[in-house]
């Protein structure tokens, strides 16, 4: 269970426990129009997930899963020194706890 605790570093499996159906996740986030934080974390932790292995049949390279890790700690405006995909899983696992 994560802890709603800024400083715990989640590792994927347990970021993503409770994380949607990815064909689900795919559909929101292609109808969504509001292009704003969540939906940069929530297609951010899809990559990270597939680029993981973490969804059979879906893949994404370590590359463009980091590059989205990278935007999301930019637009936070994040200066935590980790691996970006890191701060994903932090971040998705906060959010998924508090929505």
């Amino acid at each position: 269970m994560f802890e709603n605790d800024v400083t715990h570093w989640p590792n994927p499996t347990q970021a993503y426990a409770a994380a949607p159906d990815p064909g689900r996740e795919l559909e929101w986030l292609r109808t969504t129009e509001d292009r704003g934080r969540e939906w940069l974390l929530r297609r951010a932790a899809l990559m990270d997930r597939m680029a993981h292995g973490l969804i059979p049949g879906y893949t994404a390279s370590r590359s463009s899963a980091f590059e989205l890790a990278r935007q999301l700690m930019r637009l936070d405006g994040a200066v935590v020194g980790c691996n970006p995909r890191a701060y994903v899983r932090q971040q998705y696992a906060l959010w998924a706890t508090n929505r």
